[in-house]
């Protein structure tokens, strides 16, 4: 009997997935529908455990369908194009979000919808739409209700890709992001956070407890303060891994030390200085026991006490690397270096040819050119090499048992060798 029920429990949770997943393929306005096919399925839809809203899932099904309700519109491209690239002198089009026409209907849309939901818990909460402060009271709204169900994944894509105005970021305050609202409860499950288009405020008395199953964060053209990733970092004792995409910050790079990080992108941050001029940052202080992979814009070597160009980084387990070299001389150091800084490193992926200028008027700059084009050509060569040995190594011993038994010739076989390469 027990038998019975347990494996009844088991089919009913399938059943139950396998139902989410179906509803998890409707819009949000089919969804609704599914209410009037039956008494029983009046309370269906809020078996949805993945609440996407986008364009497509809240406005119509398709292009035609938006072009149609005027939700989209065809403008023409400032991209700059040359003239021998033109289809028939055809200028080239962009299809682009009408936000005067679809951001009110959008935000009405899903507010109902997060207001009638009845569901107890939601695995994925996701909005990818053209949103700033000016809905900021709806979009807490709609994070609450999320942190109310123990949510396990929010994205907030408020850049709006693909269909997003050139000029929407620089005509718009960003959303601001508060952490307040996990403090509602005590036990959040929240274990990815990806914002996009946000100004994101430190914690209250910089509580981090509803964050400590927080696991992956990703923030691309954020606004924040350095200290608070410095914080994050020091209270959630699970992240391993961060992302920094184009992210504004105060002053200067934040010191990135962590016990638990694994995984590190920092891709063209920087700060405004006090003559609105955006400099660039780079990564400085780096102490990640446990990182094992790193992608940087820039690595900027520092100076020693004893006056040596060295690297304030602590990451003994680093396998994978990835970043660029301004100065030409910096790369044989950063080589030196890496030795014994990184004494677990697998792959490297370097780009020098930033150091070489655009144009060749000095027989100098032509040899820096063919340099560097020897050196990626030599990188590549020797990368192939080492990646088909164990074929080659298998081949070879099938080649001397068959040789022996007088199947194989030499001349043929290395023949079709190098045509099977062609």
């Amino acid at each position: 009997m027990i038998l019975i029920e347990h494996n009844a429990l088991l089919l009913f949770a399938s059943f139950h997935c396998s139902l989410s997943h179906i509803l998890k393929m409707l819009s949000i306005k089919d969804l609704l529908k599914t209410r009037v096919l039956s008494k029983r399925w009046c309370e269906l839809w809020t078996l949805r455990i993945d609440l996407h809203f986008d364009i497509f899932s809240v406005l119509g099904s398709s292009q035609k369908e938006l072009l149609q309700k005027q939700y989209l519109i065809d403008v023409l491209s400032n991209s700059i194009i040359e003239p021998g690239f033109l289809f028939f002198n055809v200028p080239p089009v962009e299809r682009l979000i009408d936000l005067d026409t679809s951001r009110g209907k959008f935000v009405e849309r899903v507010d109902q919808f997060v207001k009638k939901f009845q569901g107890k818990v939601i695995d994925s909460f996701l909005v990818n739409f053209c949103l700033d402060d000016k809905q900021s009271n709806t979009v807490d709204q709609w994070i609450s209700f999320a942190v109310a169900r123990r949510v396990g994944r929010i994205d907030l894509l408020f850049l709006g890709r693909p269909y997003a105005p050139p000029s929407f970021t620089a005509q718009c305050n960003p959303y601001k992001f508060d952490f307040a609202l996990f403090l509602e409860t005590s036990a959040s499950a929240l274990n990815h956070l990806l914002l996009e288009n946000c100004l994101i405020c430190h914690p209250i008395n910089c509580d981090f407890m509803p964050l400590q199953n927080l696991r992956s964060l990703w923030l691309e053209e954020v606004k924040l303060d350095e200290s608070f990733i410095e914080s994050l970092l020091c209270n959630c004792p699970q992240l391993g891994e961060i992302c920094l995409l184009i992210c504004e910050f105060n002053s200067s790079m934040p010191a990135i030390v962590s016990s638990s990080l694994c995984h590190l992108k920092v891709r063209g941050c920087y700060f405004v200085s006090n003559h609105n001029y955006n400099r660039g940052l780079n990564l400085i202080s780096l102490d990640c026991l446990k990182l094992t992979s790193l992608k940087l814009d820039c690595l900027e070597l520092t100076s020693s006490e004893d006056g040596l160009d060295t690297l304030n980084f602590n990451t003994p387990m680093l396998k994978n690397t990835e970043f660029s070299i301004l100065l030409k001389q910096e790369l044989n150091t950063f080589i030196a270096l890496s030795a014994t800084l990184f004494p677990e490193l697998e792959t490297m992926h370097v780009t020098t040819f930033s150091m070489v200028s655009h144009k060749v008027k000095t027989q100098q700059d032509l040899l820096n050119l063919l340099g560097a084009m020897y050196s990626a050509v030599l990188f590549l060569g020797a990368t192939n090499s080492s990646a088909v040995q164990p074929v080659v190594s298998i081949a070879r011993t099938v080649f001397y048992r068959e040789r022996a038994a007088g199947l194989y010739s030499a001349l043929p076989y290395a023949f079709a060798q190098v045509a099977v390469e062609m």
